[in-house]
């Protein structure tokens, strides 16, 4: 060891030559040695009354007094009945009921236990989605719950996975009361309120749909509930379904106005038929599933008037606490001393022990606080977003949703982005937690594949929102779809444009496997990266343009596959970059040198990028540098304050990252002084041009042995990433060495061209330097950027 390190200092080689030898793999191992044998001693030295980390709670162990659980839910009954887009609905009396609102249908019934919480979000399982637990009592087939002005309830869609037509009936979203969730959904133009509910009497559950309805233009049906095999009859109203063996279902039609009536439809469904403009009115129906020798104890469970309350008030707070948490002022700052983190301490400790994973936010209009969507469906308001972050106080908003992995504050109002729809919220009663869940646009498509998250939300200056969709990756990561993961729908591995007032979703692009986050430039140019995987040789960043595809087959849909678009940067998955997050366009002049420059996150290794853009020949490509600043979790998501100007970054640990925390809120603050860095790159003739943000002490810039390179390719295939290959030998895995003949520094000192030997476009190419600037400070990065065209 002694030997290896007096060869690295020996003084004919040269600041470079060490350098190099630092970056060498006999260095990487004497490092390893050296902090093996500190960190060995510092283990055995722990205080013996060290606390042992919290256990994470598990899916079963967390909040379950929510009244709904928005996600893809399976029935047990009957075959392959699935609601995409469900909605779990506590009753009471241990009874549940899931409403499918992309169908507009009831799905099933049970008592007992209420969800099996498996799944990505939930359990981590690959391949699965929530299921129902309990004792199932009945159930519809995967089809429009609301029937056409013939009564027809045939399906007309030409793909099963997105809402019915607005025609049929239009999903408008949820009232959240008490433990009441009353649903609002429209038939051909016709507003219903349908509150769940549940009666218990005699030992005997019943189901309860509390209906409120406007007066109808057109006749219509709404599926109530089917028994394969049975036989159906009707008398008043009552409708009643027997099966073959002591089973029986029933269901009686209370307090109806004159036109709406029971009906046995294909011999085994109940159906609730309105006729052409039915009266106004609230009434109820009952529903009872069980064996023939109890039905008599049925009428015990009809007695009552429908219930619907007025939920234009507001429903009661359910959490009056708040939950305070103090931040860390100057966690860790760069080597420069530009940019130090502040971390705003995220409610991991909270009284109903809820699991925190962020995946979205924003600012409300004052900057002093923000909204935070989880992964685990919930928003959180924070206050408290000042200078010193010694006193944050979170507030809990709402719950429930499914995967929502996008929030945007548009007027003070928040909405967000999750696998069934885009939300936007209203809170009634102005008591902090949200009253109505209402669908601003539900249009996206979802089957039951884990891994189709929808993810982020972004606005541009028209106010029109944007959203990228992943493809239904296979368990493991592997290709796309089938058995248990999932269908490849219209809007898999597509970057998304919804308008301004949530009416028409539009498809801008295809060919992405797991976008994870995209921004929109202040003149409206969208990006996005994605994550390796099938197709995608290592991490990339794309310059979005409308009509095209960018690269994944499996998901390429009517877009030519010839027209791949090549990314503007890849990004090695070994030291850069294995999962990217979104961009940010740094849009205050408050944060150091960089406005109108463009940021690049990377979940997978919880990093910050400035991303050095060029044009050649109509041409984008990039390279990118690490601001080096250490995050509390993944790097997922970032926004500016508009009020403080500083860079605000959350995260969250699920998928494959290097984070060690569950959740991260940081701020990335610029703290005035002079940043010592590389800001800008441009690919010569004969070489590469940097220029730094100040000027550089000259024999150190000038000098050659400072500077190495290395350049690589990928192989674009199907398989799962890619290894590195030469460009020299494309056969040979590996780097290429390429030798730098001269590095001369300009004039006004901030500019360096490196002349390199046998420049030309090439994925990957890497340059690393070591180097001062004229103060002193030292300049140590490395650049990794991909030539598209040589100019």
């Amino acid at each position: 060891m002694h030997r290896i390190f007096a060869s690295a200092v020996s003084p004919v080689t040269g600041r470079g030559r060490l350098f190099n030898f630092l970056r060498s793999g006999s260095a990487r191992m004497v490092v390893s040695a050296v902090a093996l044998a500190l960190l060995v001693p510092a283990v055995m030295a722990a205080p013996k009354n060290q606390k042992t980390p919290k256990k994470r709670p598990t899916s079963e162990e967390l909040d379950q007094d929510f009244p709904f659980q928005a996600a893809c839910i399976g029935a047990k009954f009957p075959a392959k009945n699935i609601a995409y887009k469900g909605l779990a609905i506590k009753l009471g009396n241990d009874a549940f009921m899931c409403f499918d609102t992309d169908d507009l249908r009831m799905a099933a019934g049970w008592t007992g236990a209420y969800l099996k919480f498996d799944g990505v979000a939930f359990s981590g399982s690959h391949g699965n989605h929530p299921s129902v637990a309990g004792d199932q009592k009945f159930a519809t087939k995967n089809m429009p719950g609301v029937s056409d002005e013939n009564g027809s309830f045939a399906d007309t869609r030409a793909d099963i996975f997105r809402p019915v037509p607005e025609k049929v009936g239009r999903w408008n979203g949820l009232y959240l009361d008490g433990e009441n969730v009353v649903l609002s959904y429209t038939v051909d133009g016709t507003k219903i309120l349908e509150m769940p509910a549940s009666v218990a009497a005699d030992g005997q559950v019943g189901f309860v749909r509390n209906f409120k309805t406007e007066k109808n233009s057109r006749p219509f049906s709404i599926l109530l509930c089917e028994v394969e095999g049975a036989k159906g009859t009707v008398s008043g109203n009552t409708a009643t379904l027997t099966g073959a063996s002591d089973n029986v279902t029933i269901v009686e039609l209370v307090g109806a106005p004159k036109g709406a009536k029971l009906e046995i439809a294909e011999n085994n469904r109940i159906v609730l038929k309105f006729d052409k403009k039915t009266a106004a009115s609230t009434f109820k129906i009952v529903l009872w599933n069980g064996a023939d020798a109890d039905k008599a104890k049925f009428a015990a469970l009809t007695s009552g008037k429908a219930e619907v309350p007025d939920v234009k008030k507001g429903g009661p707070a359910r959490w009056a606490q708040t939950v305070e948490t103090k931040g860390v002022i100057g966690a860790n700052t760069t080597p420069d001393g530009a940019y130090t983190l502040d971390q705003i301490t995220p409610p991991q400790d909270n009284p109903w022990k809820r699991r925190v994973r962020f995946s979205g936010f924003d600012f409300f209009s004052d900057g002093k606080r923000a909204a935070v969507s989880t992964w685990d469906g919930d928003i959180w308001i924070v206050s408290g977003i000042d200078d010193k972050l010694d006193k944050l106080t979170w507030k809990r908003f709402s719950s429930g949703q499914y995967e929502t992995i996008g929030l945007k504050i548009v007027n003070d109002v928040i909405y967000t982005s999750g696998r069934d729809q885009i939300t936007r919220y209203y809170d009634l009663n102005g008591d902090g937690e949200a009253d109505y869940y209402e669908n601003f646009n539900n249009q996206v498509t979802s089957s039951d594949g884990f891994h189709e998250f929808v993810f982020d939300l972004q606005t541009d200056k028209e106010g029109n929102f944007y959203m990228a969709k992943a493809g239904p990756v296979r368990g493991g990561g592997r290709g796309f779809g089938g058995d248990n993961f999932g269908s490849i729908t219209e809007d898999a591995g597509t970057v998304m444009k919804i308008s301004k007032d949530g009416k028409k979703l539009e498809v801008l692009a295809t060919g992405l496997r797991a976008p994870n986050g995209l921004s929109i430039s202040p003149d409206g140019q969208i990006t996005t990266s994605d994550n390796e995987g099938t197709w995608v040789p290592s991490t990339p960043i794309h310059f979005i343009q409308k009509g095209r595809f960018y690269g994944v087959e499996n998901t390429a849909h009517q877009v030519s596959k010839t027209e791949y678009v090549k990314p503007i940067c890849w990004l090695s998955h070994n030291d850069f970059d294995n999962s990217g997050g979104e961009q940010v366009w740094v849009t205050s002049d408050k944060w150091g040198p960089y406005k109108g420059e463009m940021l690049h996150l990377s979940y997978g290794k919880c990093s910050l990028f400035l991303v050095m853009k060029e044009t050649v020949n109509g041409q984008m490509q990039a390279g990118v540098v690490k601001i080096p600043v250490k995050f509390t979790s993944s790097a997922m998501r970032g926004r500016f304050n508009p009020k403080d100007g500083q860079l605000y970054i959350a995260g969250l640990q699920g998928w494959q990252t290097t984070a060690v925390k569950l959740a991260g809120f940081d701020r990335v603050r610029y703290t005035g002084k002079p940043v010592a860095s590389v800001q800008s790159m441009h690919v010569t003739k004969t070489g590469v041009e940097l220029c730094f943000t100040q000027p550089l002490d000259p024999a150190s810039a000038g000098d050659v042995q400072n500077y190495s390179a290395k350049r690589w390719n990928y192989d674009y295939a199907e398989h799962y990433g890619s290894p590195e290959f030469s460009v020299a030998d494309p056969k040979k895995q590996g780097r290429d060495e390429m030798t730098i003949k001269s590095a001369k520094l300009s004039p006004d000192g901030r500019t360096v061209t490196l002349e390199i030997a046998d420049i030309k476009p090439v994925m990957q190419e890497m340059i690393e330097f070591d180097i001062k600037s004229k103060d002193g400070k030292e300049i140590s990065q490395s650049i990794q950027h991909t030539i598209n065209v040589m100019p």
